[in-house]
């Protein structure tokens, strides 16, 4: 971020024209005042449909699940008091059963039922939603804990007949490393900003934490389940398809801040990179589909906002370091030098441009969750030192920036879990 200020310093000042700053001004500076300004006008649904009046199932798709965690989300599930808990388990752990059997006897139906084969978590849903009883199916993954209350606030904008599909609010609890946790709970809180920004048509109804209406489940199965991009079936991104299928035919997706979650971050920092590769590449396949099939056009203009600055990132950064490299700028060498001339030192061009760089990213860091509105407190938990912003930026422009490019030339490879 400093760079760019200062190459955009340099450019006003001596009214020389080097480049168009469009990913500066437009992809960073514009596009978080932007998603932040647009989220303030978000309100949780504070009332709506009871409880009292509408049945519940929890489902929860297992696959070589930590069994502690597991463990905790199914009592978590239990406590949240649904009418029935369905577990589709496809590994013939013994564990799996021994769990569901004791939290049999907590006063709620339990279901868990293993196929025989592994079926895949597309399949594993529709199974559920087909045995369910609920009118609202609550989608819970393996590894996410609900908080007190979660079923009670994740179904009070099913008052709206509109609203098929409601995004809870998952938070990220650390399982191992800290920079994927790190990494991983940045991006769960961002994530908050955007689905306030979008509530009502969101880009997807994230399945950490999701609850839907049972009847356009049902409807829908045949097209959740037989879904190809080309000759592949896509056995991914079940929670894109979802959305996708609830977008297209012009109902509401909600977002529920109030529906609290605290999923698993990814112990490693190998795994949160393949993750992040699988939701980049099922970011890509559904702007392709999405304007192939007339989504996009129709969608709201901060639908259409979010899904270009944010996919469309990586591509205007590349053109942002081409167009300084053929530039030549040299507005570091100019400040190096006039600062040497005021302390009567030498420092290496070398050193500058480090600090520089470590300095812009705690800036560009800190600037987009202010500038997001971020919960301050949030971020302070995380804990970050001065050499974890180092590492971040390492990562973030030598690993996940080619990543993302990486994702966009391979999106149609969206055929693999990678984390599983």
């Amino acid at each position: 971020m400093i760079f760019e200020f200062l190459e955009m310093f340099y450019m006003i000042t001596t009214r020389t024209f080097l480049y168009w700053p469009i990913h500066f001004i437009i992809f960073l500076i514009a596009a978080t005042f932007v998603r932040g300004y647009l989220a303030r006008t978000y309100k949780p649904y504070s009332e709506g449909l009871k409880r009292e009046n509408v049945k519940v199932s929890v489902v929860i798709p297992e696959y070589n699940e930590d069994l502690d965690i597991f463990e905790k989300v199914v009592k978590s599930a239990v406590e949240n008091k649904p009418d029935e808990i369905i577990i589709v388990y496809e590994d013939e752990r013994k564990e799996i059963e021994k769990i569901a059997k004791k939290y049999k006897t907590k006063g709620v139906n339990i279901i868990d039922f293993h196929p025989g084969i592994r079926i895949g978590k597309r399949t594993s849903l529709a199974l559920a939603w087909m045995i369910a009883k609920g009118d609202i199916i609550v989608q819970l993954d393996s590894d996410t804990i609900m908080q007190s209350g979660a079923i009670d606030e994740i179904i009070n904008p099913f008052s709206d007949p509109k609203v098929v599909g409601v995004q809870g609010h998952p938070l990220l609890f650390r399982t191992g490393g800290k920079i994927p946790y790190i990494l991983g709970q940045i991006i769960e809180l961002s994530r908050d900003i955007v689905c306030k920004m979008l509530d009502g048509e969101l880009v997807v109804v994230d399945g950490k934490i999701a609850a839907y209406r049972r009847d356009f489940l049902i409807k829908n199965i045949k097209e959740f389940l037989i879904e190809k991009w080309g000759k592949k079936k896509i056995i991914v991104a079940d929670d894109r398809a979802l959305t996708f299928l609830a977008n297209i035919q012009g109902y509401k997706t909600v977002y529920q801040s109030t529906a609290l979650g605290l999923s698993a971050a990814q112990p490693t920092l190998t795994k949160f990179i393949l993750q992040q590769l699988r939701w980049a590449r099922s970011g890509y396949l559904y702007l392709i589909k999405d304007i192939k099939t007339g989504l996009f056009f129709k969608s709201t203009r901060r639908y259409r906002f979010q899904m270009l600055t944010y996919l469309l990132a990586p591509v205007s950064f590349t053109v942002a370091w081409v167009q300084t490299l053929l530039a030549n700028v040299e507005v570091v060498n100019i400040v190096v030098a006039y600062i040497n001339s005021i302390v009567s030192l030498n420092i290496p061009v070398i050193l500058f441009s480090l600090f520089v760089f470590i300095v812009g990213l705690a800036m560009t860091l800190n600037f987009s969750l202010k500038a997001l509105g971020i919960d301050y407190n949030e971020i302070k938990k995380l804990s970050i030192t001065a050499f974890d912003y180092v590492v971040l930026g390492i990562i973030g422009l030598f690993v996940i920036y080619p990543m993302t490019l990486y994702a966009m030339v391979t999106y149609r490879n969206v055929t693999s879990w990678l984390t599983r």
